[in-house]
């Protein structure tokens, strides 16, 4: 039950991402972004629970759980949507790659990902081959779509969704990080997203939108 459960939250995770790619919507971006750290703060919880009633002492990943909760699920999404709030288009209207073919390529992405996990040797456990084709599938969707988006916001989602597939990978072939790596991780996020708000607002202010295309301005 306690690996079927892991299973289904983790393929809930990249369907997450299929979601995020299908999305037109700046604030439909920030929910899906919400749910998906949510169903990794489930994952945290489960994986927490379980060491602490079989070794009957704290464990630290419950920490973790209570960070992505206030963080991903509640302070991150907040900011982003007062940064949606502030600029001009809402909706994404043209991309690098249009959604039906992205989403064949994510397809691909996740064909791939299986193909490469099942080809690294010294991995037997056939659980811990599907958790690193679901978590490597969604750093491969989070790249895919930060690259293939023109909006800031856009691409700020991409590198958190990415962020998230890394500390999936991490959680569920290790059951729980060493304490001070997570909180390293966690660290490097918010600087990131800190620095990529303010540019955020810069080019917003700057050139009255937020499409990375503006940027070319900027060329001497």
């Amino acid at each position: 039950m306690y690996n079927n459960a892991l299973n289904l939250l983790a393929i809930l995770i990249l369907i997450s991402s299929f979601r995020l790619v299908a999305n037109k919507r700046q604030n439909g971006y920030i929910t899906t972004f919400r749910l998906q750290s949510l169903l990794l703060a489930l994952i945290s919880l489960i994986i927490s629970v379980k060491s602490m009633v079989e070794t009957k002492k704290f464990d630290e990943v419950i920490i973790i759980f209570v960070l992505i909760v206030v963080f991903k699920v509640i302070v991150i999404p907040m900011a982003l949507r007062k940064t949606s709030d502030k600029v001009e288009y809402k909706v994404e209207k043209d991309f690098f790659i249009n959604i039906p073919i992205s989403m064949l390529l994510c397809c691909g992405l996740v064909v791939l990902c299986w193909y490469v996990v099942h080809h690294v040797e010294g991995i037997t456990n056939p659980t811990t081959e599907n958790y690193l084709v679901y978590s490597l599938s969604v750093v491969m969707i989070g790249l895919f779509f930060m690259i293939s988006r023109k909006k800031a916001l856009g691409q700020i989602i991409g590198f958190l969704v990415i962020e998230n597939g890394l500390f999936l990978a991490a959680m569920m072939t290790t059951d729980g990080m060493p304490m001070i790596v997570e909180l390293g991780l966690f660290f490097d996020l918010l600087t990131a997203f800190l620095i990529m708000g303010i540019f955020v607002f810069k080019i917003n202010s700057t050139f009255d939108s937020i499409d990375v295309n503006k940027l070319k301005h900027l060329k001497g």
